[in-house]
C-alpha cells in the first residue's frame, strides 16, 4: 500500500456545542421541533428540551424549576423520533423523567427480520427547529436544521454534521450565502406520512421550507437533503452513490462495514486513484476474514483513538450501533469523500458503509459539492477531513488474522433485544385490581433463546420477571397515577451479562395532562413552585430553583439552604404588566397554581416551617389569583 502523508491539523477545528445551535437567541423562543435519532439517553432529551426552551445552564443542564418549565412549555411542540428499544437512562432516574414519554416517536420497526419492511432500523440523525418571536412582532421566523452522525446519547465519540440556518449567524465569522435547498420540504413530508397524527402541525410549514433559503458557507454549494426511507413495493430500489468521473481521491469513513460497500469503495477510479478507508479495528477485521475483502485496494486503512476526554458509557453502549469493545470506541462519523478534476464531492450524515444503510434503514446525509477555484469553507472543509484523517492510527492489511470474531453474550443480548422490542410494538398498559400495572402483549415477547430472562417494570420501580410463555405481566402496586408511563424499562440478562433499555408502551386509555401535572405536584416543593411564578412575571426566580434537575432529593434539600425563608407573592402590579407585555405568561401562572392546587390535596403535610408557610402564601395567592384573572378577562383579555 502507498503511504499517505499526514497533514498538520489546523488551529480552526472547533467542538462547538449543539446545544448553542438549538437554544433561541434573546428575543426568540422555540415554536415547533423534530429531532430524529436512532438511539438516546434521558439525560441528554432533557438537555435538548433545557436548551430548545432557553432553560439550559453553562453545564447543559438546568434547575428543577427550568426543567418544569421546559415540559410544560413545549408540551405538543417537540418530538423526539427514534428506534424502538434504544432509549436509556440511568440506574436511578428522578420521577420527572416519566414525563418525557409525551415528547416521543417510537419508530416500531422489526431490525432483526428480513421481511418485507423489516429488518430495518430507524437510523437518521438531525434536528429541524423553528424559532419564532417570544412576543408578537413583525421579525417572521428562523430556521435551524442540523444534520450528521451523532445520536442524542452520551457517547463522545467523533462526529461529523452540518448546521444550517435561515438567518445569518454574525457570531460565526463565516462568510454565507443564501440558497435554496432540495430536501427539507420533503423531510417533514415524510415525516408527517410516518406520524399523521402527532406532526400533523407541520403541513402547515410546508410552504415556508420550500421557499427557504438557507445561509449556506461560501465555497460550498449543498445538492440536496435527502432522508431516505424502505422502498415500497414497485418502487426503484436505493443504491450506494455512483462513481464519480476523473476521481484522483475517495476517502470513506464509518465504523461499521460490510465486504460488498468495501467493494463498491475500492472500485472507484482506476490505476492512480488515492482510496483511505477509516473504520473500527472490529469493522476491519471483520471485513479481512471474508473470502474477497477488496482491503488490498486501499491505499490506506486507518483507525481512530477515542478523543483526549473522557467517553461515558452508559447502558446504550450494548446497541447494535455502538457494540464496540471499549478499546476501539472513538469513531462514529460517516461520510464519502471524493476528489475530482471538477472539484470535490461530499456525502454525510448516518448511513454506515453497509447495504443494510444504503438499501434497507431509513438514513438521512447531505450531499455537497465544491467546485474549483477551491477556496473560503470549501478550503476549510478539505483541511478539516485530512487533520481527521491525520488523527487516525496507519493499520497494515498483514496485522488483520482473517479469523472471524467469537459470538459474545453482548453480541447475543443485542440479538435477543431486537426480537424482545419488535414483539413489544403492540403492546398496551392498563390498570389492574388495588393499582395493579398490567402490561397486555399479542403474544409472548421472550427472545428465541430461553437462557435468556426478560424482566420488565415501571420506569422508576424494579422490574419483575416476565413467565415463559405468558403475554402478559401484573406488576402490583404499580399503577398509581404519578407513577405511570409510557415508558416501560425491559431488561435481558444472560448469565453475568444484561442489557437494558425503555420501551415505549402507550397505556389505555390513554394518558392525560393531569398526569403531568400529578408528576410535577411531587417534583417540586412550594418553594420552587413560587420562584417559579416570579421567574415567569419577572424574568428572573430571586429564590431557590431546587438544585440540578436530576439531583436526588437529598442533594436537592441540601442546595436549598441557606436560601431566603419566604420569596413575597407576586404583586398585582407585576401580573398587569406581564398582561399588557406577553397574556400567554398569565397562562403558565394558571398552569403552575394548577399544580400547586394539586400538591395540597396530595401531600398537605410538609416537614419544614418554612415550607408551610410559603404553602400558605400560595393557597392566598391562588384565591386572588382567581378573582384577578376574572377581572382581565372582562376587560377583553
Amino acid at each position: 500500500m502507498k503511504q499517505v502523508a499526514p497533514m498538520k491539523v489546523p488551529s480552526h477545528l472547533s467542538h462547538l456545542s449543539q446545544l448553542d445551535h438549538l437554544r433561541p437567541p434573546v428575543g426568540w423562543k422555540t415554536d415547533c421541533a423534530v429531532l430524529s435519532t436512532y438511539s438516546a439517553h434521558t439525560s441528554v432529551l432533557a438537555a435538548v428540551l433545557l436548551a430548545l426552551s432557553g432553560q439550559e445552564d453553562e453545564t447543559g443542564s438546568g434547575s428543577k424549576v427550568a426543567f418544569a418549565r421546559a415540559l410544560t412549555e413545549l408540551r405538543g411542540k417537540v418530538h423526539f423520533v427514534l428506534q424502538s428499544g434504544r432509549l436509556v437512562m440511568p440506574r436511578n432516574p428522578p420521577a420527572v423523567v416519566a414525563l418525557l414519554d409525551q415528547f416521543l416517536l417510537q419508530v416500531p420497526w422489526d431490525e432483526g427480520s428480513k421481511e418485507a419492511y423489516k429488518g430495518q432500523s430507524w437510523h437518521p440523525k438531525f434536528a429541524l427547529v423553528r424559532h419564532v418571536p417570544a412576543v408578537e412582532g413583525p421579525q417572521g421566523e428562523r430556521w435551524v436544521f442540523m444534520l450528521g452522525s451523532r445520536n442524542l446519547t452520551l457517547d463522545t465519540s467523533w462526529d461529523m454534521g452540518l448546521v444550517l440556518k435561515t438567518a445569518e449567524d454574525v457570531t460565526r465569522g463565516h462568510k454565507t450565502s443564501p440558497q435554496a435547498i432540495e430536501g427539507v420540504q420533503k423531510l417533514t413530508s415524510d415525516l408527517v406520512g410516518l406520524f399523521p397524527a402527532e406532526l400533523k402541525s407541520w403541513a402547515g410549514h410546508s410552504n415556508a421550507l420550500k421557499n427557504a433559503k438557507w445561509q449556506v458557507p461560501a465555497g460550498l454549494s449543498i445538492e440536496g437533503i435527502h432522508l431516505e426511507l424502505p422502498v415500497a413495493p414497485g418502487m426503484p430500489e436505493r443504491s450506494f452513490p455512483q462513481p464519480l468521473p476523473n476521481t484522483t481521491r475517495v476517502l470513506a469513513v464509518a465504523p461499521f462495514l460490510d465486504g460488498g460497500t468495501v467493494a463498491a469503495v475500492a472500485a472507484w477510479g482506476g490505476a492512480g486513484v488515492t482510496r483511505q478507508l477509516v473504520s473500527t479495528r472490529m469493522a476491519l477485521d471483520a471485513v479481512a476474514a471474508q473470502t474477497q475483502n477488496h482491503l488490498a485496494k486501499f491505499d490506506a486503512l486507518l483507525t481512530l483513538s477515542a478523543p483526549d476526554h473522557e467517553v461515558v458509557l452508559g447502558p446504550e453502549s450494548t446497541s447494535e450501533e455502538e457494540q464496540i469493545a471499549a478499546d476501539q470506541i472513538g469513531l462514529h462519523a460517516k461520510l464519502l469523500f471524493a476528489e475530482h478534476a471538477a472539484g470535490c464531492t461530499l456525502w454525510m450524515g448516518s448511513p454506515n458503509l453497509t447495504d443494510r444503510a444504503w438499501s434497507r434503514n431509513a438514513e438521512c446525509y447531505v450531499h455537497i459539492s465544491v467546485s474549483k477555484p477551491i477556496k473560503d469553507a470549501g478550503k476549510e472543509l478539505l483541511e478539516g477531513l485530512s487533520a481527521f484523517v491525520d488523527l487516525a492510527k496507519p493499520v497494515a492489511l498483514e496485522e488483520f488474522d482473517g479469523i472471524p470474531a467469537e459470538e459474545t453474550n453482548e453480541m447475543r443480548l443485542s440479538d435477543a433485544r431486537t426480537q424482545v422490542a419488535a414483539r413489544m410494538e403492540k403492546a398496551l398498559q392498563r390498570e389492574g385490581d388495588n393499582q395493579s400495572l398490567i402490561v397486555q402483549c399479542i403474544a409472548s415477547p421472550h427472545p428465541d433463546a430461553t437462557n435468556i430472562a426478560l424482566y420488565c417494570g415501571p420506569l422508576t420501580g424494579q422490574a419483575m420477571p416476565w413467565p415463559g410463555g405468558a403475554s402478559q405481566l401484573e406488576i402490583p402496586g404499580a399503577a398509581k397515577p404519578a407513577a405511570r408511563s409510557n415508558c416501560l424499562r425491559v431488561r435481558l440478562q444472560l448469565e453475568d451479562s444484561e442489557v437494558e433499555w425503555l420501551q415505549v408502551v402507550p397505556w389505555n386509555p390513554a394518558l392525560t395532562e393531569e398526569r403531568d401535572t400529578a408528576v410535577l405536584s411531587d417534583y417540586l416543593g412550594p418553594r420552587q413552585m413560587l420562584s417559579w411564578i416570579h421567574e415567569v412575571l419577572n424574568g428572573f426566580s430571586d429564590g431557590d430553583e431546587g438544585g440540578a434537575w436530576d439531583a436526588p432529593p437529598s442533594k436537592a434539600r441540601s442546595a436549598s439552604r441557606g436560601k431566603s425563608a419566604v420569596l413575597g407573592l407576586p404583586s398585582i402590579d407585576q401580573a398587569l404588566r406581564m398582561w399588557l407585555k406577553d397574556q400567554t405568561q398569565l397562562d403558565e401562572v394558571d398552569r403552575i397554581l394548577k399544580i400547586c392546587s394539586q400538591k395540597s390535596k396530595s401531600s398537605p403535610q410538609r416537614d419544614g416551617a418554612d415550607d408551610k408557610l410559603i404553602e400558605v402564601h400560595l393557597q392566598k395567592l391562588s384565591r386572588s389569583w382567581v378573582t384577578l384573572r376574572k377581572g382581565l378577562k372582562g376587560d377583553g383579555a
